[in-house]
């Protein structure tokens, strides 16, 4: 396979973008500091203490483990006035992170996935799955919606598992990317290559409380995020539409391995999921119309992280625009097999939605908002 374009993309942060490792830093990995917290070099930091001090740390880890914080060990049993002076000096903090939501110190928050110098960054893959859900939904019209919609008129019979209800979605995708074929090596987005982006600076990163929107209880988790108006490039690497794709069985959709085509189906995508989540969120109006002003068709919004598979919101809104009925079917056998949706509020559906919180501890955007800009 030969790639005959490199386009540059500039991404530009527009909401708290969350790329996270599934890792949590707990108490014992930080240290409180007025308005920040200061994410401890681990390594460094034992070096740092004496062997007394040493043995002092695993006896007292022993007897309180579950309510131990590194600041309450520093403070109370080496007697450290200032363990934030302490630890800056030594030159034993990886990275400083700033609240970015109502001052609170959290027990522990999810990290983001970092370079070893501890630089964030946007893998490839995460931006090319999201721009893989963009072009599926532009596809799914005609025949392969009427597929679907056959599709969940049969299990609407009778009650189904979930690894049936996500056959459905994996069938339509294979479907529309790969010829109806199993093997990756058949799919169209093999002609698509797009790089890591470059690494942002550790003080992009702020520490968001986020809280989940649509529940009937409370939940509230700390994560870190890239901050707006941070900035990164990746290269999109598109291949020449030659005989590989006369190979896979997929000649007549050469037209995707274009840049403008692909920016009118982020485009139009990202217009849909605002569209919903203005709809189902009407708390979040402005946040909302302000994303939706950024759109253009020639520098299109791109949505990372939660809510990017066939059954979230993002996949089933040309069905639910285009054939209401099915879409109440497949609503009514997603709340049968997974817990998580019939413990939504009524009308939210297919998915809850996590927001940032700031200093009111009131919901301002949702996560994973970019802006891609040709350059």
């Amino acid at each position: 396979m030969r790639w005959h374009k490199l386009l540059p993309l500039r991404l530009k942060v527009l909401t708290p973008v969350v790329v996270g490792t599934g890792e949590k830093c707990t108490s014992l990995g930080f240290v409180p500091d007025g308005t920040k917290v200061l994410v401890v070099d681990e390594h460094r930091f034992i070096r740092l203490l004496t062997e007394k001090q040493r043995q002092l740390l695993l006896d007292w880890l022993d007897e309180s483990l579950s309510k131990a914080t590194l600041n309450h060990f520093l403070r109370e049993e080496l007697k450290m006035p200032q363990p934030a002076q302490w630890l800056r000096q030594r030159k034993a903090v990886r990275y400083e992170l700033p609240l970015a939501s109502k001052a609170q110190h959290p027990p522990r928050f999810f990290v983001c996935l970092k370079t070893p110098d501890h630089r964030p960054y946007i893998p490839g893959g995460e931006i090319k799955g999201a721009l893989r859900t963009a072009v599926l939904a532009a596809m799914l019209t005609g025949n392969a919606l009427d597929q679907l919609v056959d599709e969940i008129d049969k299990i609407s019979q009778k009650p189904q598992s979930q690894r049936e209800l996500n056959q459905i979605g994996q069938k339509t995708e294979w479907k529309l990317l790969r010829a109806e074929a199993m093997d990756a090596h058949n799919d169209l987005f093999r002609g698509l290559s797009i790089s890591d982006s470059e690494p942002f600076l550790p003080s992009s990163l702020r520490l968001y409380a986020a809280k989940r929107l649509g529940m009937t209880r409370n939940v509230t988790v700390f994560t870190e995020a890239i901050a707006p108006e941070n900035e990164t490039k990746v290269t999109l690497s598109i291949a020449s539409p030659d005989r590989w794709l006369e190979a896979a069985g997929l000649t007549g959709k050469g037209e995707w391995l274009d840049w403008n085509k692909l920016a009118e189906a982020l485009y139009e995508h990202a217009n849909a999921v605002l569209d919903f989540l203005a709809q189902k969120f009407p708390q979040m109006k402005q946040p909302i119309q302000e994303l939706k002003e950024q759109n253009q068709k020639d520098a299109p919004l791109l949505r990372l992280g939660w809510g990017q598979g066939f059954l979230s919101v993002t996949m089933t809104a040309p069905l639910r625009r285009q054939n209401p009925n099915a879409y109440e079917a497949l609503v009514k056998a997603l709340a049968q097999v997974i817990g998580k949706y019939q413990r939504a509020q009524p009308k939210n559906f297919p998915k809850t939605v996590w927001a940032a919180l700031d200093q009111n501890d009131q919901p301002f955007a949702f996560f994973g908002w970019l802006k891609i800009v040709p350059t």
